[in-house]
């Protein structure tokens, strides 16, 4: 299949399995990617990719300020998108913001979490996000073998507000897992890792060994972030987004990227992973 078809299917899909939006956005959006997917000729029509990028920034718009932050990319990738498509190269045109947005995206996210946020490095964001993120509970609740009493005890601890010291009696402190603390700096540097291989290996000029490491690398961290935080969504648009910029280089890059779309569909029923 031609990237741009497999970059577009990959995008609609990922709004067919999981749409978008408040009951106000969310049927329209769902109804233009269906329509993509289901009507012969319509994948790259004008007339379903403006009314989807009009709705994804709708979407941003009714959610602000606290639209999910994936949100933000699906609407730049859907104006992107839609660009290419009134460009005459959509191919270049479409591989060209797919590797800009991705590159930029990391490399911003590795600026506030290395830089910027005073409580990623020292481990304490994913001590927390451990702790009280439902996405990250199956994870939690394996790696450190803590049972559902032993789980919800932690999370109402860590979720009190508690102003200056704890008092001496009457709250019952449950006793930190002992790995948590070295499962938190696991997780913290291998997300700067990543994430800066990544911003750093889409923001370079392309070679031909820089452009497979590229790939790589982004299928690496949607195969491994999206195992340990379930947001399916995320994974599957950064997956659509590097499909159109891996070029007709490789048959086998473009099964890679399918096969790790597929891989986080089977991550959000496998019951180690919900």
């Amino acid at each position: 299949m031609n990237i741009v078809d497999l970059s577009l299917r990959l995008t609609l899909l990922d709004m067919v399995l999981r749409p978008v939006g408040d009951r106000t956005v969310r049927p329209l959006t769902l109804a233009f990617a269906a329509l993509g997917l289901l009507i012969p000729g319509q994948l790259r029509s004008k007339f379903i990719w403006l009314p989807l990028a009009f709705l994804t920034g709708l979407r941003v718009f009714l959610d602000w300020p606290l639209p999910d932050n994936h949100a933000y990319l699906l609407f730049y990738w859907c104006l992107a998108v839609t660009i290419a498509l009134f460009s005459r190269d959509s191919e270049r045109c479409l591989a060209f913001n797919g590797k800009t947005l991705i590159g930029l995206a990391f490399a911003f996210a590795l600026l506030w979490k290395a830089f910027l946020s005073g409580d990623f490095m020292d481990g304490r964001f994913f001590s927390i996000t451990m702790l009280t993120d439902p996405r990250f509970e199956a994870f939690t609740g394996s790696v450190l073998s803590l049972d559902d009493y032993e789980m919800d005890s932690l999370t109402l601890f860590v979720e009190q507000h508690i102003d200056g010291e704890l008092p001496a009696r009457g709250l019952d402190i449950p006793i930190l897992p002992s790995r948590l603390h070295l499962v938190s700096e696991i997780l913290t540097y291998w997300t700067v890792l990543i994430e800066g291989a990544v911003a750093i290996l889409f923001l370079i000029p392309s070679m031909a060994a820089v452009s497979r490491l590229r790939d790589v690398s982004l299928i690496l961290f949607c195969v491994t972030t999206y195992s340990v935080a379930t947001v399916e969504g995320f994974g599957w648009l950064l997956i659509a987004m590097g499909v159109s910029q891996s070029g007709e280089r490789s048959k086998s890059i473009r099964y890679l990227y399918v096969a790790a779309f597929l891989l986080i569909l089977v991550y959000s029923y496998l019951p180690m992973f919900r």
